[in-house]
């Protein structure tokens, strides 16, 4: 297997789930920080108009959104399954509910005043993080949450974890971890990261307890890689064969297509359809930096375009 290329930057939730992930399986991995806002030209010359992040690099192939990175991830490295087979539905309905109810839940809370931390670092990179993220919220189909409605939602989910975790199991439905276990951490990582919330955490001791384990996953560094030699690895490589198929008879392998987010971050990626079914979304581009590359998405919350 080719080295695994993390873009990401310390800040980024979905970020940590994923280095979570990487600690809990004991996978090396190479770190590529990029900025908290536009541009990033070497993460968005692999990927082309997705600028979600984080991004997994494999050689020529590249995976975006969590959903998918942890996908390609379950059978490498050690450990159970991120998707038990007798708990796999509802670990991953709920995993796909935190990932979007829970994160702009997650997003109100964190970013109050007495919760906000050292996350900008001047009043300079907090307004360029409101541009960028204006910009990245057009053409979003989401609705975001009061202040009030987002305590009441985390107040709720953080009762019913306790609840789940009371009878003394280590995470969320047994003695082994889940997708559900890293989807759940990463949002109360995020939340709880600037501080002003801990005693939410300290009223609750199964929860508690439960953190300081998903914790421990995530404090394992990746081994740093410059943006040059990310990009060289993918010259040097060849992307992944693809068996091509498509499950849209208008849209059949080959075409020109965009591929984008359904809810937010639509921005599109352009390239030559090569899979799409209900798993994945698989296009070939090429870039002078580059060569030609695979970017692969997730079925669930993304779709595909004709593009010519």
């Amino acid at each position: 297997m080719a080295e695994l290329i993390l873009h990401h930057y310390p800040e980024s939730p979905f970020s940590e789930k994923v280095r979570a992930i990487f600690g809990a399986k004991g996978l090396s991995w190479r770190s590529l920080i990029v900025p908290m806002v536009m541009p990033r030209p070497a993460t968005i010359a692999l990927t082309g108009g997705y600028r979600r992040i984080p991004v997994l690099q494999v050689g020529a192939d590249i995976y975006c959104d969590t959903a998918l990175i942890a996908a390609y991830l379950d059978d490498k490295g050690a450990g159970a399954s991120l998707y038990p087979a007798g708990h796999r539905l509802a670990a991953q309905t709920l995993a796909r509910w935190i990932d979007t109810e829970l994160f702009w839940t997650a997003v109100a809370l964190r970013f109050q005043p007495e919760n906000m931390g050292s996350f900008f670092t001047d009043p300079g990179s907090a307004q360029a993080f409101a541009e960028d993220r204006a910009n990245f919220a057009q053409g979003a189909r989401v609705r975001m949450h009061s202040v009030e409605e987002a305590l009441a939602l985390y107040a709720r989910f953080l009762a019913e974890m306790e609840t789940q975790l009371a009878d003394g199991r280590r995470y969320l439905f047994g003695a082994d971890w889940s997708i559900a276990d890293f989807a759940a951490y990463h949002m109360l990582w995020f939340i709880h990261a600037g501080g002003g919330m801990a005693d939410w955490l300290a009223a609750r001791p199964h929860v508690s307890a439960w953190m300081a384990r998903m914790r421990a996953f995530g404090q394992h560094s990746g081994e740093v890689i410059s943006a040059e030699d990310a990009l060289a690895i993918a010259r040097s490589a060849d992307p992944l064969p693809v068996d091509e198929a498509s499950d849209i008879a208008a849209i059949p392998p080959g075409t020109t297509v965009d591929a984008a987010a359904l809810d937010y971050g639509v921005m599109p990626t352009r390239g030559t359809l090569l899979r799409c079914d209900t798993d994945t979304i698989v296009i070939r581009r090429e870039h002078t930096l580059t060569g030609p590359v695979n970017v692969h998405f997730p079925r669930h919350g993304f779709g595909v375009t004709r593009g010519d």
